[in-house]
């Protein structure tokens, strides 16, 4: 019985991290499992300004983080002020810089709206009063870069990245022989 009670705290213990929770692995960079809903307002026209809670804690006013999702969660993204259209590209569009800082290096609409995922009205959240927003479940096809802009062709400094990564949980080495240890082959 010992066995069996053994296994199952360290089967809840290995599962835990699948609730949604947001994690900071670097200065501006958020590793948000388990689906999360965005409220996304802006400093003037140079940096979206995210929130959000989780299991992870509050975060609130976050400028232009990179997130990193998990593939098959549900994400979220919503305008909560009255400009700025949010869109999701792919690593197509032209983008320099670092995590927080990074500056779309076109303001050519057409290439923007190239770069957006499809189908393109999917992908952006026009601004308040509207009820708009962007509701995206990554697949595992999906796995790779992405970054997010504002639509303004002008507002170059609204622009950040986002990793997703597949949702497969890595067994600690060991782990797998500690139960076949606990329950036989």
């Amino acid at each position: 019985m010992k066995s069996v009670v053994t296994a199952i705290a360290f089967v809840t213990l290995s599962f835990a991290g699948a609730q949604a929770d947001t994690t900071q692995v670097g200065p501006n960079t958020y590793r948000v499992r388990g689906g999360g809903d965005f409220s996304l307002s802006n400093a003037s026209a140079t940096s979206y300004l995210f929130s959000w809670s989780d299991g992870g804690g509050t975060f609130t006013s976050v400028a232009d983080p990179t997130l990193i999702l998990r593939s098959g969660s549900t994400y979220t993204f919503s305008r909560t002020t009255s400009s700025h259209p949010f869109i999701i590209t792919d690593d197509t569009l032209p983008v320099t810089g670092s995590d927080g800082s990074f500056t779309r290096t076109t303001t050519s609409g057409t290439a923007m709206d190239n770069a957006t995922l499809d189908p393109l009205v999917d992908f952006t959240a026009d601004p308040a009063p509207t009820a708009d927003f962007i509701s995206w479940t990554p697949e595992s096809s999906d796995v790779g870069s992405y970054w997010y802009t504002c639509r303004i062709t002008s507002h170059t400094a609204m622009t950040g990245a986002i990793e997703v990564e597949n949702a497969g949980v890595p067994v600690r080495a060991g782990s797998w022989s500690a139960i076949k240890a606990l329950f036989g082959d």
